[in-house]
């Protein structure tokens, strides 16, 4: 199985990375080892090697075949399954293009023909493994319990300096390569080894040049998303149902009272359980003197949301779309982890976001006095 060693972020989740297609793509393969009636999977990677299925079809005469549309280019995998048990994992990248794919037994001979991305990605690979196999050999004598203290210490620098370089082959494949999909998805990948000023250069060069990418696009939503709703900003309204069903609204509680936190919470989140205890002890202490709490759930399933409020004992209102992680409330304040909150003033602005534990006591006794 070809290898990618990749960086985990939120990002890593998105299929991104090249511009929508009329034509959409269509994927034509053979498996050995597979028989007409066997399943084929088309996977992606979260993280580390669990494979989330995203398509399936038939071996029919001997061949599988996908068609589909896809917003962008995504890394992965083939797999496909015979009696149980998967006849191979081959990596590749999806994207509106007419992709043909031959998968041996041992996989040593898989064959992947796909689009400009394909191909590109080929390229990247190829260097990169050669800064890999110069890694190898100073990284082995790290982890060598026969080698003496002063080998291991000159191996670490040796890892070090080349795993920089590495680094750096990234970055300049990803700048050389703008516009083009696979920078856009390698960015995804790699940014975290960029530095705030090269980040910044980079989205500058993907807003000049691509900006039609989903990666660069999602990124500079969530900036916006967090300017909009950064502290000292108005609070940005929105409507979900109530337990009941009925239709309620933030700014229903803002300005009603004196202060207003935003709870985005879900039932299944152990977490945001444990932080309950403390926004019930500012809420028993401060609710007399103008403060509310409103809950706005992550879950998508009602009748485990209204459990858990029911467990909880949860006296402040509720709301959700049962979206999960697409609600749109959580959307707006560019919630991406759970607990979050963000606390209003009576006139509508933001003075304080995500206060944990004690701190939400804290900040509410400085407040009303």
């Amino acid at each position: 199985m070809k290898k990618l060693i990749f960086v985990c972020t939120s990002l890593l989740l998105m299929a991104a990375c090249s511009q929508k297609s009329a034509t959409g793509y269509t994927i034509t393969g053979t498996a050995e080892g597979t028989e007409d009636g066997d399943t084929v999977f088309i996977c992606s990677m979260e993280g580390f090697f669990s494979m989330i299925p995203q398509d399936t079809t038939i071996v029919k005469n001997g061949q599988f075949v996908f068609k589909g549309e896809t917003e962008g280019a995504s890394l992965r995998y083939i797999v496909p399954i015979h009696q149980g048990e998967a006849t191979n994992t081959t990596m590749f990248i999806l994207e509106n293009a007419d992709i043909k794919v031959t998968l041996t037994a041992d996989s040593k001979n898989d064959k992947i023909e796909g689009g400009p991305n394909q191909r590109l990605f080929e390229e990247f690979e190829a260097g990169d493994k050669e800064w890999q196999e110069k890694t190898d050999k100073p990284w082995k004598i790290t982890l060598d319990s026969t080698a003496t203290e002063d080998a291991k210490k000159i191996a670490q620098k040796q890892v070090d300096s080349l795993t920089e370089l590495q680094k750096q082959y990234h970055k300049d494949f990803i700048i050389k390569h703008v516009p083009s999909a696979l920078s856009d998805m390698l960015f995804a990948y790699y940014m975290k080894d960029f530095t705030d000023e090269e980040q910044e250069n980079i989205l500058k060069l993907f807003g000049e040049k691509q900006p039609q990418f989903p990666v660069y696009k999602s990124i500079m939503a969530e900036r916006a998303a967090e300017a909009a709703t950064a502290i000292g900003s108005k609070f940005t309204d929105f409507t979900m149902s109530g337990t009941d069903g009925k239709e309620m609204k933030v700014s229903d509680f803002v300005g009603k009272n004196d202060f207003l936190l935003v709870d985005f919470w879900a039932s299944w989140c152990g977490p945001c359980r444990a932080e309950m205890p403390f926004v019930i002890k500012a809420y028993n202490a401060f609710h007399q003197k103008g403060f509310e709490v409103l809950g706005v759930s992550l879950d998508n399933d009602k009748e485990a949301w209204l459990k858990a409020i029911d467990q909880l004992k949860l006296p402040w209102p509720h709301m959700s779309d049962l979206k999960g992680w697409e609600c749109e409330g959580a959307k707006l304040y560019n919630v991406r982890g759970i607990p979050a909150n963000i606390l209003i003033d009576k006139d509508g602005k933001i003075i304080a976001k995500n206060l944990r534990g004690e701190d939400l006591y804290n900040k509410l006794a400085e407040l009303i006095k």
